[in-house]
């Protein structure tokens, strides 16, 4: 099974599509999807599910890619390690970081700690930036997808997600009995930074509903504040929920919905085109946020970081 491979694997699931890596390697698809072919072969496993313009990965495929991402970034990091001994990086990098994930700050402290001569620059902004115009090297974002071509972008993790409501709005309206009643009710529909709203809710068939949803906002603050004052439903990671239920500020309806979303991302550009440092840096935040993406916490700052507080550690 060649290492080569399998990189090339991880450039398919990245992309989605066939048709984009090819384009982007600047190969033929038929290559690509020999090459694919032939991994499925040697491992015995069907990574994907082929569609007429994607790509989706099987159970199987998902389970592999996650397993041979930290391989291949641990391979990767020993060979520079072993190519640059002596080397101390100087240089430059530019993050950005979502207002909401303010918390990931600590990952780029920590590295120019240990790189004293790196000169980091950190941004943040409510709105996404285009990475090549802007210089920015990694960009941590809040949204439900990365629709952007020609970008690598890494789940940060996945949180479990339920419905809350106020004590108050259940005694006026009811809890809803389905899913599928939740048409008739108030959903608080938040707005994503690349300006997309979160306004429906999928069921295990791929079916979506959609609530009604007369009050929009882009702030969890503002999201929470207002479900507490009785304006609708919401729609947030358990573990955030949990903590305003136990003091009587939210109920938990329909427990049996409780899907898997991941809304935090890291996104770069291809690593051909980061700069030593770039790549350092990147190398760096994955092996860091890998550290503790299990890791569980009662004590999540959930007005900082409201969809995957990943690197909360107290």
């Amino acid at each position: 099974m060649k290492t080569e491979d399998i990189k090339l694997f991880h450039k398919v699931v990245e992309f989605g599509s066939l048709t984009e890596t090819a384009k982007w390697l600047d190969l033929p698809k038929s290559n690509i999807s020999r090459r694919i072919k032939q991994l499925e072969d040697e491992a015995g496993i069907k990574l994907f599910h082929r569609h007429s313009r994607n790509v989706t990965l099987t159970p199987s495929g998902e389970q592999f890619y996650e397993s041979t991402l930290s391989i291949i970034s641990d391979l990767e990091q020993t060979i520079f390690k072993l190519q640059t001994p002596e080397k101390e990086l100087k240089g430059k990098i530019k993050v950005m970081i979502a207002p909401s994930m303010l918390n990931i700050g600590k990952v780029v402290f920590e590295f120019i700690s240990s790189h004293p001569n790196i000169e980091a620059e950190v941004i943040t902004s409510p709105y996404d930036q285009d990475l090549i115009t802007n210089d920015i090297d990694v960009a941590f974002r809040v949204n439900n997808e990365i629709s952007q071509e020609n970008l690598v972008a890494r789940e940060l993790g996945k949180e479990v997600y339920g419905l809350y409501a106020s004590p108050s709005y259940i005694s006026k309206y009811g809890k809803p009995s389905s899913i599928e009643a939740l048409v008739d009710y108030e959903m608080i529909v938040f707005r994503f930074n690349n300006g997309q709203l979160h306004n429906k809710l999928y069921l295990d068939n791929g079916d979506s509903i959609c609530p009604k949803g007369n009050l929009i906002v882009n702030n969890l603050a503002l999201m929470m504040e207002a479900a507490i004052q009785g304006k609708g439903l919401i729609f947030i990671p358990k573990r955030t929920g949990t903590l305003f239920v136990n003091r009587g500020l939210l109920e938990l309806v329909l427990p049996e919905y409780a899907p898997r979303r991941n809304f935090a991302w890291l996104v770069h550009s291809p690593r051909q085109y980061l700069s030593t440092e770039a790549e350092a840096f990147l190398d760096f935040a994955l092996e860091r946020i890998e550290q503790v993406r299990y890791r569980d916490s009662d004590l999540v700052n959930v007005l900082r970081i409201p969809f995957n507080p990943v690197l909360d550690e107290n």
